[in-house]
């Protein structure tokens, strides 16, 4: 970039400005239940990220994606935003991470990250891909399995035994995560028993 080229430097000043708002816009319709706003912030050719009935990450078009997003935003409230970049396939790109990063996706397995956000890329001031993503640069992403982990640790220290204390971690309506130690647990017994 010429030292003297303002045009261009307000040209990518402006695009950047309007890629922040439209994620914006795309926050306040999510919060709002606004699946026609949401629609039109989108690119008609763009390519989504949805979760599919068996909770794997498929790419989608943007009806197929705005058919997901509102079952999601419909059996969901959002409570709590916050803002990061990624550091992993899409480094530098904008995410969002909707209430705690257990919106629009939960883990299902141990070795799940504990959260997820979604990932935005803008072309044309529309957003033309999104993506699920784990890897943030300001917010810590443990594993499932290391927050489990944690708490079982606790109630072992206490002198329960292994099974007692993943016992009372499945027990705790407090537990975040043991609809999956419930469904380890039921797999196990019935490959074994």
């Amino acid at each position: 970039m010429k030292k003297n080229d303002n045009g261009l430097k307000l040209k990518l000043a402006s695009k950047l400005i309007n890629g922040v708002e439209c994620i914006k816009d795309f926050v306040l319709a999510s919060k709002n239940v606004d699946i026609v706003s949401i629609e039109v912030l989108l690119d008609n050719n763009g390519v989504f990220e949805i979760e599919d009935l068996n909770k794997k990450i498929v790419t989608a078009n943007k009806q197929d994606f705005l058919n997901w997003y509102e079952s999601k935003l419909l059996e969901t409230k959002i409570k709590n935003v916050e803002f990061d970049q990624c550091i992993g396939c899409g480094f530098g790109n904008h995410v969002v991470i909707f209430n705690k990063g257990t919106f629009p996706r939960k883990p299902q397995e141990f070795t799940d990250s504990t959260k997820a956000g979604i990932m935005f890329t803008i072309s044309e001031g529309l957003i033309s891909k999104t993506q699920l993503c784990i890897n943030f640069l300001k917010t810590e992403n443990r594993t499932v399995f290391q927050c489990v982990g944690d708490e079982v640790a606790k109630n072992i220290k206490a002198g329960y035994s292994d099974e007692a204390a993943v016992a009372m971690y499945d027990a705790n309506p407090n537990s975040e995560f043991s609809y999956i130690t419930k469904k380890v647990n039921e797999e196990f017994n019935n490959e074994f028993f």
